[in-house]
């Protein structure tokens, strides 16, 4: 019998895996079968450390991910990446996180919805990256993009689906830097700047928006 190949994980999926985390194909303990889970929890810390060079990458795609069902809660999602897309911007070649953060635990259930979620939708991002063009990789001009993408992701515009053309550049931007694909990165950059250009087209909404916001605070 000829065993066949396991499909090719992208680096994300990779890491979440060896960390523990299983596609609901995968998992053993089931939702909803009484059993608990025998994995203890994952702190965030231990996440940023497994990832090493590409933790920026790998805390941006884990952010995206889990932001994308909750629509109401875009703004403290959008600050999180924005202040990881900050320090790409001074240079800082790990991502920081306060002791609080870094000790904040990770339930693995939760993980595993991460990972079923890659494994089910993003088959042909694995065949369609590798390493290359990685002159484009610049850390400063990427945490730009993130920081410009993560801000505007943190304001409440009252724009059906205006999450998803915000996470979906966040998303790539995190495939790039963990595949280290220059071609990714550089999608990246055209989806901001795409996104840049409706923020200008709707500005008098977002205007609007930062108003309200205002008053409300002061």
């Amino acid at each position: 019998m000829i065993a066949t190949q396991a499909p090719r994980r992208i680096r994300l999926g990779e890491l979440l895996h060896e960390l523990g985390a299983r596609a609901h194909e995968e998992a053993t303990d089931r939702d909803g079968d009484g059993v608990p889970d025998p994995r203890p929890p994952l702190t965030v810390g231990e996440l940023v450390d497994k990832a090493a060079e590409g933790g920026f990458g790998f805390l941006i795609g884990i952010l995206s991910l889990i932001a994308i069902p909750f629509f109401g809660l875009s703004t403290p999602f959008g600050l999180a990446i924005a202040l990881i897309g900050a320090q790409m911007m001074l240079g800082r070649t790990q991502p920081w996180l306060p002791k609080r953060a870094r000790r904040r635990e990770l339930k693995m259930a939760m993980l595993d919805r991460v990972t079923t979620i890659l494994a089910k939708r993003t088959r042909w991002i694995a065949r369609s990256t590798r390493r290359r063009m990685e002159f484009l990789i610049r850390p400063r001009l990427v945490g730009l993009g993130i920081v410009v993408l993560a801000l505007a992701l943190a304001l409440p515009l009252p724009i059906p689906g205006s999450n998803l053309a915000f996470l979906i550049p966040l998303f790539v931007y995190s495939v790039g830097l963990l595949e280290r694909d220059g071609a990714w990165i550089l999608a990246g950059h055209i989806a901001a700047l795409i996104d840049v250009v409706l923020l200008f087209v709707f500005g008098k909404t977002v205007l609007h928006v930062l108003e309200r916001i205002w008053h409300w605070l002061f």
